[in-house]
């Protein structure tokens, strides 16, 4: 017990001098010039040379002091947690502005641009009594302020994905109800198009309950490392987790010593005769089993006429053979096509054997629907059934009869077309030149990510380009009509990078 006080000691002065010097270097961080960071002095580089250098010593005090209780078996056992975090990007830019009461009392604490929410996945590890490992996942939807990430001068939305590697140091053992603990790691992520390695310290509260689930609130100061971002942020995140808490093994009753002496009881042998089974209507089916015992059978010994396994008795179509599942009827056809209802795909539609029981052709345009690409549109044999010949090297999603639809992918925050886009677009521009009375329409779309302004900025920019992409090649503009949605019209609700897309339909001038 003494032995753990005195490295949780340790633990505190190495913290409180680790934020000192973080005191330190805010006055010496890097500053911008219009979009650039510039470097720091000689003597800002020292002081975070010292930071890493503490942070060192703290995790190898952590590391000593839990090697000294690894005996203890009061320790967390290995879990999964999740958690809601809240990060905020201006808290030090106000603290270095003004003051740390202005930075917890400024207006627009929660304003998109200086903070951001996110969720967290955590695997926890019990090192020994008083300290823990934890791995952390953490992904925020951010829109960081202007200027705050190397190279973003506008502040764009993003999602951003960090990993931290953490020791935790608690004031009391692991079987404590409520337990304060201080924490301590390195981690990098990923802000905007910048890795960026940071050192989180920070405070946090553990909640343990009986029924083995745990409650975390943290708090974390995260300092950067390197200058991928002008300031250090704070990091809030509320978490939860459950462990399965042991069976209890119930002890086995003891059984006394059994006396074989007293309890040999010597048993009489006794013969026994073959065993005869009686069959009284002499149908080979025992009367025990037979469900018909004074009528020869042979469906459990009941008669059965038409010979399908179906007594007559419970057989609704006793003199024609059928299956048990239609109560030994055959197997209807209910729209009378030749196809069994069991292999009908359109049982209450006529239909042939060679489309699985349904309509051979659905458009009238004679090419069956399971050989039809466009079987609700009709078209020719030339083009596999559709109105208009399909393109290749692109992706049909729509067709009617005058009209056909295809699927132009970008790239995340993107409006450049990209090379496999290249192919299609190409062959669209071969079919309005060979046929002057086309037209094609230009829909732009976008995910669901960050504002929906910005959305539907990015998805006209994606609606011009491909309308530029057209001019540049003859296409006159009165051909061509453009509209943007933003985010409006998801092509997939589950597969988001299907959603920043072009929709180019080609149609007949009516």
């Amino acid at each position: 017990m003494v032995n753990n006080i005195f490295y949780i000691k340790i633990v505190y002065v190495e913290i409180y001098f680790y934020i000192a010097l973080t005191f330190n270097i805010l006055n010496c961080k890097p500053k911008l010039s219009n979009t650039h960071f510039t470097h720091p002095n000689t003597t800002c580089m020292l002081v975070k040379f010292l930071k890493i250098a503490l942070l060192l010593c703290l995790s190898t005090t952590l590391v000593y002091g839990q090697k000294k209780t690894v005996k203890n078996t009061d320790k967390k056992k290995g879990m999964f947690s999740f958690s809601a975090n809240y990060s905020d990007y201006g808290f030090f830019k106000a603290v270095k502005d003004s003051s740390i009461s202005y930075a917890f009392n400024r207006k627009g604490l929660f304003k998109s641009g200086s903070s951001s929410f996110g969720f967290g996945a955590s695997y926890w590890k019990g090192l020994g009594s008083h300290f823990d490992f934890s791995g952390n996942f953490i992904g925020t939807f951010s829109n960081f302020p202007a200027l705050y990430v190397k190279g973003d001068s506008i502040g764009k939305a993003s999602f951003s994905p960090q990993l931290d590697l953490l020791l935790h140091a608690k004031a009391f053992k692991e079987s404590s109800k409520i337990n304060p603990f201080l924490t301590a790691g390195i981690g990098a992520g990923y802000f905007g198009r910048q890795l960026v390695v940071y050192a989180p310290v920070g405070v946090g509260l553990q909640f343990h309950f009986n029924s083995g689930a745990y409650l975390f609130v943290q708090a974390q100061w995260k300092m950067a490392l390197t200058d991928g971002i002008k300031d250090d942020f704070m990091f809030y995140s509320l978490g939860f987790g459950q462990h399965k808490k042991p069976k209890k093994v119930e002890p086995k009753p003891e059984v006394p010593p059994v006396d074989s002496a007293k309890t040999d009881v010597k048993k009489d042998t006794v013969a026994v005769g073959p065993k005869i089974e009686i069959d009284t209507d002499g149908d080979g089916v025992p009367d025990i089993t037979d469900l018909c015992v004074t009528v020869k059978g042979t469906a459990n010994g009941c008669p059965d006429a038409d010979g399908d396994g179906v007594a007559d008795k419970d057989d609704k179509c006793p003199n024609v053979k059928g299956t048990a599942k239609y109560n030994g009827c055959p197997v209807p056809d209910t729209d009378g096509d030749g196809v069994n209802d069991d292999n009908d795909n359109c049982p209450d539609v006529k239909g042939v054997a060679d489309n699985s029981g349904c309509p051979a052709d659905t458009d009238g345009d004679g090419i069956l629907d399971k050989d039809d690409k466009c079987p609700d549109a009709a078209g020719p044999a030339e083009n596999n059934g559709c109105p208009m010949k399909i393109l290749t090297g692109g992706k049909l999603i729509r067709s009617s009869g005058d009209s056909m639809t295809y699927f132009i992918r970008f790239d995340f925050d993107k409006a450049n077309i990209t090379s496999e886009a290249f192919s299609i677009m190409s062959e669209i521009v071969s079919v309005l030149k060979a046929d002057k009375s086309l037209m094609i329409s230009i829909d732009g779309h976008a995910d669901n990510f960050g504002l929906e302004k910005y959305n539907m900025l990015i998805s006209q920019e994606r609606a011009n380009v491909a309308r530029d992409y057209f001019q540049s090649y003859g296409i006159a503009k009165a051909r061509m009509k453009t509209a943007f949605y933003g985010s409006a019209m998801p092509y997939d609700v589950h597969q988001d990078w299907l959603n920043r897309r072009v929709e180019i339909t080609i149609y007949k001038k009516k």
